[in-house]
């Protein structure tokens, strides 16, 4: 219950910060003109140039993306660090030697086992995500 509410209040200022660093948006001179030619070359250069797609779709599931990988990838550190004080509060023990608890080896194996495993994952799906959109989807 203590590292939920720990966890909490670490990652509540981090995704309000995320979230409204998302929000704001930058000045674009070209902004209105585009609005009534948006397949000009000049606006198509410019939407280049700023890395936006005339999808906002797109937009939306790359931002999602982007924050739920940095907040997994927080997230796993986090419990990287855990396992490693459990590996060195565990007495030293490793299964089948004398002395400490070999249990809390295992159960700290499995926790950095299951980190790397998830953090692998979450760096797929974000590959995988930015791929998609970034070649298959027609903006």
């Amino acid at each position: 219950m203590k590292l939920k509410t720990i966890l909490l209040a670490f990652f509540t200022p981090l995704l309000l910060v995320a979230s409204a660093g998302s929000a704001q948006a930058q000045f674009n001179p070209l902004s209105s003109a585009c609005k009534k030619a948006p397949n000009s070359p000049t606006c198509q250069q410019n939407n280049k140039q700023n890395g936006k797609s005339t999808n906002p779709t797109v937009d939306i599931i790359k931002t999602a993306a982007n924050i739920i990988a940095v907040i997994a990838g927080i997230g796993a550190v986090v419990v990287i660090i855990i396992s490693g004080f459990m590996f060195v509060t565990a007495g030293g023990a490793s299964p089948g030697q004398r002395g400490g608890d070999p249990n809390r080896i295992k159960s700290a194996r499995a926790t950095l086992i299951g980190a790397i495993i998830g953090l692998v994952i979450v760096a797929l799906a974000w590959t995988i995500v930015t791929f998609v959109t970034d070649k298959l989807v027609k903006a």
